[in-house]
């Protein structure tokens, strides 16, 4: 792993192969080790860089954020590494972050990906489940979290048949802090609505979605295809809310192809 400081705080990446620069956002609670495959798979045409966020993985930092400041994040990070106009993608909180770095920082982007994802605020019943899981977490610890999200973030078939794939995915969420499980609970809490920005988003994005995703269902990511007008939708067969990890060689599929289009 490399380590830059940016913002105030150490962000670890990994940065492998030449070409178009394409940089991959994590969801909740994981690392970048979700994109392991994406690295490898992808690093032989484009530039891979796979950053831990701040607060997760081995990166740094405590203190509170919010969808707005991680992209700030990835800005200085993208700036620091001079990426000049990249493909940003992200999945679940990394599709959040996507979103805001967008509204924020669109000069810098070639196109965007939108990965098991959605646009949407929290609901009032979605973000009193939030403060149910920051309860959860100050009580119980990252362990807590990873039993109750362990069967939402996966197919079936990948936890009843690749047990070892599920392992991977426990172990991040055991290993994320609770503190930064509590942060980012309260900062997808309170994330701003992007349904209305989606038409005037002007970059290619490509929307790819798990066809057993039980978080962001198919259904959400065709309403965000509608909705950008220069979009594509992909849906990933046999996966659940982490497609990158569970199909990758479909996911590499897609994005070598939008990479290469752009």
């Amino acid at each position: 792993m490399n380590r830059q400081i940016v913002n105030g705080t150490y962000v670890s990446y990994q940065d492998q192969g030449q070409g178009l620069p394409l940089m991959l956002l994590h969801g909740y609670p994981l690392d970048s080790r979700l994109w392991q495959h994406q690295l490898a798979g992808l690093s032989d045409e484009f530039r891979v860089i796979t950053p831990d966020l701040r607060g997760f993985g081995q990166s740094t930092g405590g203190g509170a954020f919010s969808m707005e400041s991680q992209a700030d994040d990835v800005h200085a990070l993208a700036e620091a590494l001079n990426l000049g106009k990249f493909f940003l993608a992200g999945l679940s909180m990394g599709g959040y972050i996507t979103l805001a770095y967008c509204r924020k920082y669109p000069s810098t982007l070639r196109g965007v990906g939108l990965i098991d994802t959605r646009a949407e605020a929290d609901t009032p019943d979605g973000r009193q489940n939030r403060d149910k899981a920051i309860e959860l977490v100050r009580l119980h610890g990252s362990k807590a979290i990873a039993d109750q999200m362990l069967p939402k973030l996966l197919a079936p078939e990948t936890i009843n048949h690749r047990p070892q794939l599920a392992s991977i995915v426990r172990q991040m969420c055991e290993q994320c802090s609770p503190q930064t499980i509590a942060t980012a609970l309260a900062a997808m809490r309170d994330r701003a609505d992007q349904i209305e920005f989606l038409p005037s988003l002007a970059e290619a994005t490509l929307i790819i979605v798990g066809d057993q995703d039980a978080i962001t269902p198919p259904v959400i990511a065709d309403a965000m295809h509608k909705a950008i007008p220069q979009s594509q939708l992909v849906v990933i067969r046999g996966a659940g809310h982490l497609a990158p990890l569970e199909q990758p060689q479909q996911v590499n599929r897609a994005l070598r192809a939008f990479l290469k289009a752009g």
